[in-house]
């Protein structure tokens, strides 16, 4: 069973079923870009950050872009060790596998702190009723519950993660027909392998779903005003 190692998993595209004698179904937006879009609440945030790199004499885009790719690269090493499969590491640089490494062990720290069945790695998956799509980290069982799972490496959880986490759960949920129980999201850590496990709530799952929700609405609209 092969795994892909390049770094496209953000410019996958998302389609709806074929419909009146489609080849191929209409092509949705995902849910990082809705969000990317419409929500800014760690502007701010964001903007300051890259002042002190920019101070620091550092590149904030080259900066950046490493993390995203170490990032990337262990999201791999995990999905690789779930199949089973041996990684194939040459399109990433050692500083990227080194952090990588350091988030896997984390990763494999949590797992054994929790008793998970397998089901799904990497699955898109796209609403219909809501025309978006996206790709979800895992799906596991946990004692009988069906777990969605988000794996994060950033140094902190934003909101949008939980939007994110959220707009996961109810594509997967209208797509594989099951209900979720409940939504975790892995903070993984790529500079000293530690590990912090993020349960949603039932309001934040609801609240964050509300706002995505909204956040596609407004998607559409500006579209119109281009």
């Amino acid at each position: 069973m092969a795994v892909t190692t390049n770094k496209t998993k953000a410019h996958q595209r998302y389609r709806l079923k074929p419909i009146n004698g489609e080849k191929k179904g209409k092509i949705v937006p995902g849910v990082t870009t809705i969000l990317g879009n419409q929500l800014a609440w760690n502007k701010n945030v964001l903007i300051a950050w890259a002042r002190r790199e920019a101070l620091a004499g550092r590149d904030p885009d080259k900066v950046r872009d490493e993390a995203a790719d170490s990032g990337t690269c262990t999201h791999y090493l995990i999905e690789c060790h779930i199949k089973g499969i041996e990684p194939d590491l040459k399109d990433f640089t050692q500083a990227q596998i080194d952090k990588a490494e350091t988030g896997f062990l984390a990763f494999l720290d949590w797992e054994k702190e929790n008793r998970l069945d397998y089901k799904d790695i990497e699955i898109g998956v796209v609403s219909e009723q809501y025309r978006y799509g996206g790709t979800v980290d895992m799906i596991a069982r946990n004692n009988g519950d069906l777990w969605l799972i988000d794996l994060k490496t950033s140094r902190n959880i934003y909101p949008e993660h939980k939007i994110q986490t959220a707009a996961y759960k109810y594509a997967y949920e209208e797509q594989e027909g099951v209900e979720i129980a409940r939504c975790i999201i892995v903070q993984l850590s790529k500079e000293d392998g530690s590990f912090q496990h993020h349960k949603l709530s039932k309001e934040q799952v609801d609240d964050g779903w509300e706002v995505f929700r909204l956040c596609r609405q407004l998607y559409d609209l500006q579209k119109r005003f281009k």
